[in-house]
């Protein structure tokens, strides 16, 4: 077993490797969307709060927040960052290393599947946009997301009048084109406006950040410890 660790502990640090500040936005978005059963909600929030846990008693330098919608249709968002798609494919590797050694990932893994009624992945890229190297999501309560809808050959959308968002281009995981805009928000009463300058929003839905069942690094906790600190104990 030591020696898997140390195996795992390796492969882990070529993700860590080279990384952005903590808490900004990151270039590369695995975003997965989670539906769920009727009556599983709970159970599967008990599984994602026991996986997170897990995760950071090891210590597994992959991240990701996980969004519970506050509007809109029930479903939970898991915001996966990454600095690029190098990272990505060796974040599944390992992943797939680390379950290999702790049985009871998978076993928990099996658990919120058998909750979920659709589950879908998104690739996406950002995109530059006015105010975006100042957000710190380590202060966001709140998520909102806009889905936007483009023409062929359109520029990615902005928000209009200046309000700060994160734009990114979806690769994968959606017909386009089509963008997706987040804008971070410390309090709910913060709720910025949605219009953007161009291109169509097809969706539009607040969430709130779920500290206990998402999986971040100790520095982007120490941005926001009231927030972010009891979860990492």
């Amino acid at each position: 077993m030591g020696a898997a660790r140390f195996l795992i502990a390796l492969a882990l640090a070529l993700v860590a490797a080279a990384a952005p500040p903590p808490a900004a936005p990151p270039k590369v978005l695995l975003l997965t969307r989670q539906q769920f059963k009727p009556g599983r909600a709970h159970a599967r929030e008990r599984l994602e709060r026991a996986t997170a846990a897990i995760y950071n008693r090891l210590d597994v330098p992959v991240y990701w927040l996980e969004l519970a919608a506050f509007t809109g249709t029930p479903e939970a968002l898991f915001f996966d960052p990454f600095d690029s798609f190098e990272e990505v494919e060796k974040a599944g590797s390992a992943i797939g290393a680390l379950k290999e050694a702790h049985p009871e990932l998978v076993r928990l893994q099996a658990g919120i599947n058998d909750t979920l009624s659709a589950q879908s992945a998104i690739l996406a890229v950002r995109r530059d946009s006015p105010g975006v190297d100042e957000i710190n999501l380590a202060k966001a309560r709140f998520m909102r997301m806009l889905v936007v809808r483009a023409s062929p050959g359109e520029d990615p959308p902005s928000m209009a009048g200046g309000t700060p968002g994160i734009i990114y281009e979806v690769m994968s995981g959606m017909p386009g084109p089509v963008f997706l805009v987040f804008q971070p928000m410390a309090a709910f009463t913060e709720i910025p406006a949605a219009a953007v300058t161009h291109g169509t929003v097809v969706e539009d839905a607040v969430y709130a950040v779920e500290p206990e069942m998402s999986h971040v690094s100790r520095e982007f906790a120490g941005e926001n410890r009231e927030l972010w600190m009891k979860a990492l104990q």
